[in-house]
């Protein structure tokens, strides 16, 4: 009975655990996870705006492996020996025949002591609850994001929303290292973004960076000071320290370069966040479609070479990407197409509402966004 180990349940994970359990091939599978529960990564910042129950956006990991009868170990990855073909989980070894590497990222802090200790991450359910209880206490003034990115603008525009829904008037500052905001995007939805930000009164900061912060008090380059203010910290992310960890080739995010079969090796895959592939040389940006297919993918490559098979070559389909602002001026590029406005509000959440587990979660964001949305 050949073992398989799949380090993290996201959606990578879930999708290869999903197709390896019904290979019919008698695998003996385990998932390995520090999180009990399973996270809806793309309306984290929608719980802080249009008010999505957070419980809506959680799976249990337990009950997703029973229903698939595969293993599931509630535990943090510590280090991979693949010579050995070996994990590590707390005090546990694991071996297998096959690993599948999709443990996701993490917020990266950059060796920034000040926002490790002030600042408040947007990377899980539970980030998102400790920064709604944060505004519900009202003993500040200022907001200020470090980060203009995807996930910058998303808590920007989310952060408006809950103001305006309770009337209260605060500063939001947008503080970005690069010289624009949503740096590597089409120019025109730059430009978008850039005046529908501004329109709703939220200021971006460029060539800026956090000098310092407090608890209560930020410090931003140019001297200036923004006192009362609470720090929210989206600037990038990075994979586990697990993976930092091993001579392998990484990109400078710490992401696993793999070969067109996602392969790291003869028996370790790699899948979402986790893994850097290249295509027509243009690196894969991180994103849930390219996660769930290439979980699939991984998956299926394992039990080809179990059968001593051809492996499949990752070709990857990009259906596109919006980015979602809660005023719903949202704007992004579908199969090939520029849209922005309310269409794009309503593409990005349909695409999210088919892409949640369960009816009884699918149900629940619909009536939360039905209710914020008209």
């Amino acid at each position: 009975m050949k073992k398989i180990l799949i380090i993290g349940a996201g959606f990578a994970g879930l999708s290869a655990a999903g197709r390896l359990s019904k290979s019919g091939l008698g695998l003996e599978i385990t998932l390995l996870d520090r999180k009990r529960a399973f996270n809806f990564l793309p309306l984290i910042p929608d719980c802080i705006g249009r008010r999505i129950n957070p419980e809506f956006l959680c799976n249990d990991i337990a009950a997703f492996c029973r229903k698939l009868s595969i293993k599931f170990i509630q535990k943090e990855v510590n280090s991979v020996d693949l010579a050995a073909k070996q994990v590590q989980a707390g005090s546990t070894s694991h071996n297998y025949d096959y690993l599948i590497i999709s443990s996701g990222s993490q917020p990266n802090f950059f060796s920034n002591p000040d926002a490790r200790a002030y600042g408040f991450p947007l990377n899980n359910v539970e980030d998102v609850q400790r920064i709604i209880s944060c505004l519900q206490e009202n003993n500040y003034e200022n907001v200020i994001i470090c980060g203009a990115g995807y996930t910058g603008v998303e808590a920007a525009t989310n952060l408006w929303l809950y103001f305006k829904k309770n009337k209260v008037s605060k500063n939001i500052i947008m503080v970005e290292r690069a010289p624009s905001a949503l740096g590597p995007l089409p120019a025109w939805m730059k430009d978008y973004a850039g005046r529908n930000l501004k329109s709703i009164g939220i200021e971006v900061l460029t060539n800026t960076v956090i000098e310092k912060a407090g608890p209560d008090k930020v410090l931003v380059s140019g001297g200036r000071e923004f006192v009362r203010s609470v720090l929210i910290w989206v600037p990038g992310v990075k994979t586990a320290e697990f993976i930092q960890k091993l001579d392998i080739p990484k990109n400078p995010q710490g992401r696993i370069v793999v070969d067109e079969y996602l392969r790291l090796n003869q028996s370790c895959f790699c899948a979402g966040d986790t893994a850097f592939f290249s295509s027509k040389n243009t690196s894969l940006r991180m994103a849930v479609q390219f996660a769930i297919t290439q979980g699939d993918l991984a998956a299926q490559n394992i039990i080809r070479n179990i059968k001593n098979m051809p492996l499949k070559k990752y070709r990857p389909l990009d259906l596109g990407y919006i980015i979602p602002m809660a005023n719903n001026c949202s704007c992004g590029q579908v199969m090939g197409l520029n849209v922005s406005g309310w269409l794009a509000t309503l593409l990005h959440f349909s695409m999210c509402i088919f892409r949640s587990i369960g009816w009884i979660n699918r149900a629940g964001i619909t009536r939360n966004l039905i209710k914020s949305l008209f």
